[in-house]
């Protein structure tokens, strides 16, 4: 894929190719240039200036990126200072042999194996600089825990089929955040970002927010040497720039896609967007010299919706999870000058039924009334596995009693604001009620045959009569009274109970430096890739918090690659 490609969908422009660096007049120049400063890029800059090298980084907008507005989840394992304060048992090898069923061998075993081995020590570089992380564990299975929690279970360890394979240990580190802060699960990620960043400055990182790099700069052999942006020259043309974004990221927050007449506000917010886009037409062009190398850790492509529709149409539906700084930048910025991606079409859907832990003991099927799944499993592996092989549909079938209970479930302090708002607008607003199997499924169009047949063996299955071949515990299985039927849908496009989703493509690296790696296979000299921007261990499937993880571990390893 190159820029002149119809489908590049991208503002970034085709390599300027000098004979040496020399032959251009530099704005600036640094040992090591790092493009997007999110998890990865401040990592890399972090690590880098350890490492004795200069640093400039670049980001788009403030920096922060997806990092900044998660919920502030890093995975690690392998015996963690904090799991040990919850004496949580854990080994690199039992993190190392969970991890392979969720990678399905995206990256190499040596490199699974070192981020694993790597995982404790990252734990203890994060804590020397003021990442507060803490060991109170809330034990049982969640999409998210409650406030006061910082330590969980992130992942699908505790479903028996993953439990064959390797012992349960919880491995979500939330950064701390004030209860009060933490009521929400988004924008929480500054507990990991901004003490890092603040290191980094305090040891000499200089950052250019609110500038924008269009196009790598190479010698006559290729190598990449440097980088031209696009920089506000007024303070008051940039500072009307933020306040047109600021508002239009506000009306996004309190008007989302759930809430009745948000395509007004969307609009709204569009149209300051637009405006926006406006001013920043006045950039000037700047040139900075990068003497190691330049690091591309700029995100996904989640918020380019004519990417998303080239690569991965199946989730052109679904609500984006990040920013928009996600566009694809840094990836086609690997691409422009020869830089092969992989695995553009794998995103992670995030279908979290769990709190309240009562919508999970009911069964989910599919548009043909056939149950595929273990209700219990991680969001990410329930969204992924109904957008891939059910074409995207699936309803969750509860009874009465289970609403009720689900209700409960969610009261006060049991369970975050959003995952309290989600449960009752779907139980009182989105619920398909039913007296009978059959009148269900002409509701909610499946099959009626499938749908008793799936629900009769269900409930056997809840009453121990039979076993659920998908190996739900006895425990996480409910009856269900046939006499009070409810269907929930949680369908990629349910319009009251949306499916965040996000990239995990990226662009081909050395595995043990994170150079990019061209279409044969051969490294461009000067280019690094860490984060969205490259394939890593959170390339193939997603729990929470291995983004994160995969952005510290991949920034730190090109930074320590341009230090060698």
């Amino acid at each position: 894929m190159t820029p002149d490609n119809k489908n590049w969908h991208s503002d970034i422009e085709a390599p300027l190719n000098v004979g040496s660096a020399d032959d251009l007049d530099w704005t600036d120049k640094a040992d090591v240039v790092v493009i997007g400063l999110g998890g990865a890029g401040v990592s890399a800059s972090l690590q880098a200036i350890e490492n004795g090298l200069s640093v400039i980084a670049l980001d788009r907008f403030e920096g922060g990126g997806a990092t900044k507005a998660s919920g502030g989840v890093i995975y690690a394992g392998g015996g963690t200072s904090t799991q040990k304060e919850a004496d949580v048992e854990d080994t690199a090898e039992n993190m190392f042999n969970y991890l392979k069923l969720e990678t399905e061998g995206i990256v190499s075993d040596a490199t699974l194996r070192d981020f694993c081995e790597q995982s404790a020590p990252t734990i203890e570089w994060l804590k020397e600089h003021k990442v507060d992380l803490r060991g109170t564990l809330w034990p049982h299975k969640t999409s998210y825990p409650a406030p006061k929690y910082f330590l969980y279970h992130s992942d699908n360890s505790l479903v028996p089929s993953y439990k064959k394979h390797a012992a349960p240990a919880a491995r979500g580190h939330r950064g701390y955040v004030p209860i009060k802060q933490g009521a929400k699960a988004t924008n929480l990620g500054g507990s990991i970002f901004d003490p890092l960043k603040a290191s980094a400055e305090a040891k000499g990182l200089r950052v250019l927010s609110y500038t924008e790099v269009r196009q790598l700069v190479t010698n006559a052999v290729g190598d990449v040497i440097g980088v031209k942006a696009l920089q506000f020259e007024k303070a008051e043309t940039l500072e009307n720039y933020k306040t047109l974004r600021a508002k239009a990221n506000k009306l996004f927050a309190m008007f989302p896609p759930i809430i009745p007449g948000s395509k007004f506000f969307f609009k709204k917010a569009m149209g300051h967007l637009k405006k926006a886009e406006e001013l920043a037409s006045s950039r000037t062009e700047i040139f900075i010299r990068a003497d190691k190398g330049v690091v591309l850790s700029a995100g996904g492509f989640v918020f380019n919706s004519k990417m998303m529709a080239h690569y991965a149409p199946k989730y052109t539906a679904a609500y984006p999870l990040g920013t928009d700084g996600d566009n694809g930048a840094g990836i086609r910025l690997g691409q422009s000058v020869g830089g092969a991606a992989e695995n553009m079409n794998r995103i992670t859907a995030w279908r979290f039924i769990n709190p309240p832990l009562s919508f999970a003991r009911g069964m989910i099927v599919n548009e043909n009334g056939q149950r595929f799944i273990n209700e219990m499993v991680y969001g990410a592996t329930l969204g992924v596995e109904m957008t891939e092989n059910h074409n995207g549909r699936a309803w969750m079938i509860l009874d009465r009693k289970l609403i009720k209970q689900a209700l409960e479930d969610v009261k006060g302090d049991k369970a975050l604001a959003f995952q309290r708002a989600l449960a009752k607008l779907n139980a009182y607003f989105g619920a398909k009620k039913a007296k009978s199997i059959s009148e269900l499924a002409a509701i909610i169009k499946v099959d009626g045959d499938n749908l008793e047949t799936q629900l009769s063996e269900y409930n056997k299955m809840a009453r121990g009569e039979i076993k659920d071949p998908f190996e739900k515990t006895q425990d996480d299985l409910a009856q269900l009274d046939e006499g009070s039927l409810v269907a929930i849908d949680i369908s990629l496009s349910a319009k009251l109970f949306p499916c965040p989703t996000l990239t995990l493509g990226g662009l081909k690296v050395n595995e043990s430096t994170g150079c990019v790696l061209d279409e044969g296979g051969e490294e461009i000299i000067g280019l690094y890739a860490a984060g969205r921007n490259a394939i890593g261990v959170a390339s193939w499937s997603y729990v929470s918090g291995l983004s994160i993880a995969d952005c510290v571990y991949s920034g730190r390893r090109a930074a320590n690659s341009l230090s060698a």
